[in-house]
């Protein structure tokens, strides 16, 4: 059983993590629950990053 805890606030998570981190292969990567990780995503979508699904938006 996989039991994921937010890196930040140490609470557990139920449902997919807002993962964060740099670099593919560097490993420097945390998993946040929803109420941690939503200042990082409103940060992306207001730059325009990812769109309101999450999703990365692509440049064309």
């Amino acid at each position: 059983m996989d039991i994921k805890k937010c890196d930040f606030c140490k609470k557990e998570i139920f449902e997919s993590p807002v993962t964060a981190g740099r670099g593919f292969f560097t490993g420097i990567r945390v998993e946040l629950c929803d109420d941690c990780g939503e200042p990082i995503l409103k940060f992306l979508r207001k730059h325009k990053l990812i769109d309101k699904n999450n999703k990365r938006i692509e440049e064309s």
